[in-house]
């Protein structure tokens, strides 16, 4: 699977809301680093190891935003993988700001995939803390 085919399989995973189609495109041993684990896990470094971790945490983000909605920006490959910019609507910023998405992949599968935020977006997320 390309890394364009990977990226919007994962978007539409979210925005259906199916989170198996979602999981569906990370290694058993995945790693998630994002702000968002530091704020569902405080004194944590950040990161998530494992897919059950990481569908466990997503469960909860799904959970705790039954509104949200992936809308792509850019989609950039790498020989490592694939750069994705996107904003989230409907979590807890009223005008969402970027957010970009690092996939390294191995063999198709998300091995890693750190998250970092836009300035709007952890201004609206601690504002709304």
């Amino acid at each position: 699977m390309s890394h364009t085919r990977l990226v919007q399989d994962w978007l539409e995973g979210w925005n259906g809301r199916d989170l198996d189609r979602v999981m569906a495109h990370y290694a058993d041993d995945a790693v998630f680093q994002s702000p968002t684990v530091l704020v569902r896990l405080p004194g944590s470094d950040g990161t998530i190891r494992g897919r059950a971790a990481i569908r466990e945490l997503y469960e909860k983000s799904l959970a705790a935003f039954p509104a949200l909605r992936f809308e792509l920006r850019e989609v950039i490959e790498r020989d490592y993988g694939v750069i994705v910019i996107h904003r989230k609507h409907n979590v807890f910023a009223a005008h969402a700001g970027l957010t970009v998405e690092v996939f390294e992949t191995s063999d198709g599968l998300i091995q890693r995939n750190i998250v970092y935020w836009s300035t709007e977006e952890v201004a609206a997320r601690f504002r709304a803390a």
